[in-house]
């Protein structure tokens, strides 16, 4: 049993404890109808105010609080860090340029660069006549259609120095230019490029479009 006072008449109950959990600590007073805590106006014995502990309610709710803060916090990490992927569903993709509005992240084209791959490629390397040529096949192994990455070219020159370096997008390097790749296909890659006559060596890499 506990001591409380209305705050409105001032009028003194005794109430069970158990019964106030039932209700949340909220009482009515049968004088003049107030609603109030009976936890923070409880009083002692001797009628002096007692040092009330905060209602079991009211203590929960911080703790709901940060569990939501902490849940939404980690949605955000995975949405962010998974956004080229569901982009990448035709469906999925207006909605996360919209969320990546409002939150000034950016978007990869193509959605998953790490799914394309250059199979058998042929390099011819003429320094005598300054000519590169380049043939290979780039494979979409993504189960999604996507748009073509930049074909990356690298000169090198003795002891593996860089001459120079290049970046051709799809209508440069593709023998017959396309704006996407479909999932599971490949694309014929063909590009004659004039060099310098003392490069000895070159690379090859992928890199996105670009990014919105």
């Amino acid at each position: 049993m506990i001591l409380t006072q209305c705050p409105s008449c001032r009028t003194l109950f005794r109430l069970d404890e158990e019964g106030l959990d039932s209700c949340g600590g909220a009482v009515r007073c049968g004088q003049c109808g107030a609603v109030f805590q009976a936890e923070v106006y409880r009083i002692n014995e001797d009628g002096t105010a007692a040092t009330s502990p905060v209602p079991r309610a009211r203590r929960r709710w911080p703790l709901a609080l940060l569990a939501t803060v902490l849940t939404l916090t980690l949605a955000a990490q995975i949405l962010y860090l998974t956004r080229d992927r569901i982009a990448s569903f035709r469906v999925m993709r207006p909605v996360i340029r919209a969320l990546c509005g409002q939150g000034r992240c950016r978007l990869q084209h193509p959605a998953a660069l790490s799914d394309y791959r250059l199979s058998h490629p042929q390099v011819d390397l003429g320094t005598k006549n300054g000519l590169l040529h380049i043939h290979a096949e780039l494979i979409n192994a993504a189960p999604f259609r996507q748009s073509l990455p930049l074909l990356s070219v690298t000169l090198l020159g003795p002891s593996h120095a860089i001459l120079a370096r290049a970046n051709y997008q799809e209508q440069a390097y593709l023998r017959h230019p396309q704006a996407s790749l479909a999932a599971r296909k490949a694309a014929r890659v063909q590009l004659l490029l004039h060099i310098p006559s003392n490069a000895s060596g070159y690379r090859l890499a992928l890199f996105p479009t670009r990014q919105e």
